[in-house]
């Protein structure tokens, strides 16, 4: 399954259930009414893992996110942007408030059962993080931030910046098992999925 999000093309296995997930009806039809609801761009599940995916392609706009890298939005009042960035968040906190918001989303579609006929393609994934598969042994959780773009400067390379807003992610999902990455179109881990840019 090839699926297009900010500019980018995923590949993701066939003997997944892949879905993007703020696209879904029950996300746009009735999650999305919740004040300041979101989710993330993909979720993928399979028998040996299930992953939380977020896309943030910033190609040329980097300027206009550098502050959104900072973790604790520590640079989000003093950043010099030509658009408004109150309201929003640096990319650890969004990325954790929207695998959270998003966890909450298939449990409210769980509890649905058989009844709600909106739930499309998101019935595969609803079993997979109910009860048992979910917590199996072996399966990983993962939450992957795709992050695209030229950060690096001359004395912080794009790694570091990765791997700092990678630990910052982990530290705000402790209370859930799972794996956290940041990766970018050179870095990513090819059994989740491949880009073609």
């Amino acid at each position: 399954m090839v699926i297009e999000e900010s500019g980018m093309w995923f590949e993701f296995p066939d003997n997944r259930t892949t879905v993007k997930f703020d696209e879904e009806l029950f996300y746009r039809n009735c999650f999305n009414r919740f004040p300041e609801s979101k989710g993330v761009d993909f979720i993928t599940d399979g028998k040996d893992l299930i992953a939380f995916i977020e896309v943030k392609n910033c190609r040329g706009h980097e300027g206009d996110n550098r502050w959104r890298i900072a973790p604790n939005n520590q640079k989000r009042d003093t950043a010099h942007v030509a658009h408004d960035v109150s309201g929003r968040d640096s990319l650890d906190i969004e990325v954790a408030q929207k695998v959270a918001m998003t966890l909450a989303a298939l449990c409210g579609a769980y509890s649905f059962g058989d009844r709600k006929d909106s739930l499309g393609n998101l019935k595969e994934i609803v079993a997979g993080i109910s009860g048992e598969r979910f917590a199996q042994t072996g399966k990983k959780k993962l939450i992957i931030l795709v992050l695209e773009g030229d950060f690096g400067t001359h004395t912080r390379p794009k790694k570091a910046i990765m791997s700092e807003l990678q630990r910052n992610i982990m530290s705000k999902m402790q209370w859930l098992d799972c794996k956290v990455s940041v990766v970018d179109s050179d870095t990513y881990w090819e059994k989740v999925f491949k880009i073609n840019v």
